[in-house]
């Protein structure tokens, strides 16, 4: 398959299968796509966004705007694949769930675009430290991979101790707006803040 060629799905949509033995020619794919709106048009920044085709190997339907961790099984899975939300603070090796995504979601064995780099909205944190623009981000601890306080960021504080070569790997991107925590989203507050993510988690 030649670098050149477009994956048959666009931001905003699934590639629509339910087994692990479609879409395998595309899983893993890397694309490069404008800052705009797919449902819109409209353009939010001159900025590119990097994704990675990816399939949903978790237990349950992946939203958008959630951040999710990579495979960890041995081989090419964890360049094609994820395994469920983030639950642990700092994680590496992390990306968000296409923002476009309707809010059905990405069902199992499903394959969608994760951004890995460039400017994306993801969710929040339900409770603790609003987050200012400027704040690095990172992932927080939750139960489990599918609960409901999974998958979201919070700003990572870094102090003199022994725990700042872990806090800096998790960094995930910076917020590029602010965002109070628990609220309903407004033109002022939003559960949704937008961030630049770091390249380097993929």
């Amino acid at each position: 398959m030649s670098l050149l060629i477009d994956p048959p799905f666009p931001l905003g949509q699934t590639l629509g299968v339910s087994s692990t033995a479609d879409g395998v020619g595309w899983v893993g794919a890397v694309k490069q796509f404008p800052d705009v709106n797919p449902l819109t048009g409209t353009v939010r920044s001159n900025r590119i966004k990097t994704c990675v085709a990816v399939r949903n190997v978790s237990a349950g339907v992946l939203l958008p705007k959630r951040l999710v961790t990579f495979s960890t099984t041995a081989g090419l899975a964890g360049l094609s694949s994820v395994t469920g939300y983030t639950a642990v603070t700092s994680t590496e090796h992390v990306g968000v769930v296409d923002e476009y995504i309707s809010s059905a979601g990405v069902a199992v064995n499903d394959v969608f675009w994760l951004t890995v780099n460039g400017p994306t909205e993801v969710t929040a944190a339900l409770s603790g430290t609003v987050l200012a623009a400027g704040d690095r981000v990172c992932s927080i601890t939750a139960a489990t991979s599918g609960a409901t306080t999974a998958g979201r960021v919070l700003a990572t504080a870094l102090t003199v101790s022994g725990t700042d070569v872990g806090n800096v790997r998790g960094i995930i991107g910076y917020a590029l707006s602010g965002s109070t925590t628990n609220v309903t989203a407004s033109a002022t507050q939003s559960p949704t803040p937008l961030c630049l993510i770091n390249a380097a988690q993929y």
